[in-house]
């Protein structure tokens, strides 16, 4: 408003310029020509000028107020929802902002999520997986509002007095995120009530559940592949490639194979009991870290993998697995991977990078 009032106490004191600047040329004009020329010619000009002067004012105008409606959709990027209980739910609706996720593992039985099983964003965008092919849908604001009053209301979510719902070890478990008022809220949700629970631990693990529920049953729109312009290189050594197709060797000249699944999945150690070292890292648990690749680079992979997501190279004898993981909106701008894999209940997430890959001090 302070700018707006600004420029039109500018535009006012230029159109006051302009006028006195007539007045003045209008005393000093050749007196060869009649008064009444010299005045229709004047108010023509003043005329002209002055409808130059409102157009140029109105484009300002115009100008001013598009510039504050985006600085105030860019700054107002949060809504406040009332709940029937009369409590209120503040949430972003940024599309990069994750309100709703689940994951589904941890446990020692071979579980790997490469993404996330559900993530729902600010703006009603959902996206389900957990694999590397996920689905794309849409929830409508109102439909948004009603699942976050349920979690928020009916199941009184953020006043449970405990989060971790697990007695048994070793076994996969659901984790569920929720990023509202400002906070983060972890869940966990597994085998439970094997052991002498109260009453109340009880109650809370059935409206998790129940909660669980919801979200999914909320998520019955259309779908559609997601696709995303930025995305992830994985690399691993594999030791039971399918020989009973030709394998292609590697040809790319930023890194190589061996330099990359060292970085992601960290070196081999010898296997002194038989041929098979297998680590485990994007098989059954999650990589150290994520390499994101540029432009470039992702045409020639692209090119390799024949418009694949993945498939297996050799390089100096041995062989390597290679995928491609689509990023979620989210994770580009949080420079963190969202993926779960087994022996993990606590979620922690993996780290995203850019640039040259280290060369490892060993070699294969």
């Amino acid at each position: 408003m302070n700018t707006m009032v600004g420029q039109l106490k500018s535009i006012s004191e230029t159109i006051n310029g302009l006028f006195e600047s007539e007045r003045n040329n209008a005393c000093h004009r050749n007196p060869v020509f009649s008064w009444g020329v010299a005045t229709d010619r004047g108010h023509h000009k003043v005329r002209y000028r002055f409808l130059l002067i409102m157009f140029c004012a109105l484009m300002i105008l115009f100008t001013a107020c598009d510039s504050s409606a985006n600085t105030s959709s860019t700054n107002n990027a949060k809504q406040t929802l009332s709940t029937s209980s009369g409590s209120t739910i503040t949430y972003s609706t940024r599309p990069q902002d994750v309100l709703i996720r689940t994951f589904f593992g941890g446990g020692k039985l071979g579980t790997f999520e490469m993404s996330p099983e559900i993530s729902i964003y600010g703006n009603g965008t959902y996206i389900l997986g957990p694999g590397l092919q996920m689905q794309q849908g849409r929830l409508q604001a109102d439909a948004l509002q009603q699942l976050l009053n349920k979690l928020v209301d009916t199941y009184a979510l953020l006043k449970l007095n405990k989060q971790q719902f697990y007695d048994i070890p070793d076994q996969n478990a659901t984790v569920l995120q929720l990023m509202l008022n400002g906070k983060e809220y972890t869940y966990l949700y597994g085998p439970f009530g094997n052991l002498q629970e109260s009453a109340q631990d009880i109650n809370e693990y059935q409206r998790l559940g129940k909660a669980l529920t919801s979200i999914t049953e909320t998520l019955v729109g259309p779908t559609h592949m997601y696709t995303s312009q930025e995305m992830v290189l994985f690399v691993h050594q594999t030791f039971s490639p399918d020989l009973s197709h030709s394998i292609p060797y590697w040809y790319f000249q930023d890194f190589t194979l061996f330099q990359l699944s060292t970085y992601e999945c960290g070196p081999i150690p010898p296997d002194l009991t038989g041929p098979n070292a297998d680590t485990g890292c994007l098989t059954y648990t999650v990589p150290h870290t994520a390499l994101m690749l540029n432009t470039q680079q992702l045409q020639e992979i692209k090119a390799l993998l024949h418009g694949q997501e993945q498939g297996v190279f050799l390089e100096n004898g041995l062989y390597y697995s290679v995928i491609l993981r689509p990023l979620l909106p989210d994770e580009q701008e949080q420079k963190m991977l969202a993926m779960f894999g087994s022996q993990e209940l606590s979620y922690a997430g993996v780290s995203l990078v850019e640039g040259p890959v280290p060369i490892p001090t060993s070699t294969p």
